[in-house]
């Protein structure tokens, strides 16, 4: 027998999770972890974005627009037995699927279908050590490139051919980025960042969390703080022991790893957000 929820997730519209670079939909619950059946357990109705790992933003914002107008009209999994469809969603979306998102709604007219837009660990304004090594070391940074591909593909799988997605989450790209992709009316946009304590946190990406604190300050061994905030910034999440979380350990990716820490998952944090969600009416 399943416990009672412990908070009412019961959203307006339904949830749609969008994941980050370096997974498909099909590793979940490699990526998600335990939110998924967290937030469904509390009331919530629960969809994935459905984009490739490593395309670009304006190729996986027009998969979430696909995905996401067919939700929006019941079709295929998201059908209702009764119900009327739902016409918008609720979009929590990590790392670079809160870009692939934001491009989505303002670039591909999808404003109208999507009510909110949660990012977490979104680098809005760019990782700046990215340009740094860029221009001054780039083989090191390719070998980053690569390192980074190998360490989030929990399930082992192959790296892409082709790394250039990443240079997307440049300052020099976010800056333009950002001008031509302005917020859009009527949809609600908030934010959270994350912190690793030390590199301690997460080791294989200690020597990442570094070079990115001495550029740019506190950050989740991948994007710094100051760049994950958009919108309404809801705060730094450390984790519920305040050990620090890490890019990955953001979506409860690194499930296996946190337990070996005593740490648990993230599912109440994820819980909170949603629950949250349906307090604001969406």
């Amino acid at each position: 027998m399943s416990p009672a929820p412990a908070a009412d997730c019961k959203t307006r519209y339904p949830i749609v999770l969008v994941h980050g670079i370096g997974y498909t939909d099909e590793d979940y619950p490699d990526y998600w972890g335990r939110v998924p059946a967290a937030l469904t357990h509390c009331g919530a109705e629960v969809y994935f974005g459905g984009q490739d790992s490593y395309a670009s933003v304006t190729v996986n914002a027009q998969q979430l627009k696909d995905r996401i107008l067919a939700i929006c009209a019941g079709e295929g999994d998201a059908a209702r037995a009764g119900e009327d469809a739902p016409g918008k969603v609720n979009i929590i979306a990590h790392s670079k699927g809160g870009l692939d998102a934001r491009y989505m709604i303002s670039c591909l007219d999808m404003a109208e279908h999507v009510a909110s837009l949660t990012t977490i660990a979104t680098p809005h304004r760019g990782i700046g050590a990215i340009d740094t090594l860029k221009q001054k070391a780039p083989a090191v940074l390719a070998q980053l490139y690569g390192l980074f591909a190998l360490m989030v593909r929990i399930d082992g799988g192959d790296k892409p051919d082709s790394l250039a997605v990443f240079d997307q989450l440049s300052e020099d790209y976010l800056h333009v980025f950002n001008e031509l992709v302005p917020d859009a009316a009527g949809v609600y946009y908030q934010s959270w960042a994350c912190d690793m304590a030390d590199r301690k946190t997460d080791p294989p990406l200690g020597l990442f969390y570094d070079m990115v604190h001495r550029l740019q300050g506190d950050n989740d061994g991948f994007v710094p703080v100051e760049s994950a905030k958009w919108g309404t910034f809801r705060g730094v999440y450390r984790g519920e022991d305040g050990a620090g979380i890490s890019h990955p350990m953001a979506c409860d990716g690194r499930v296996r790893q946190m337990e070996k820490q005593g740490r648990g998952d993230l599912s109440s944090w994820y819980v909170q957000i949603v629950s949250e969600l349906r307090e604001m009416g969406y």
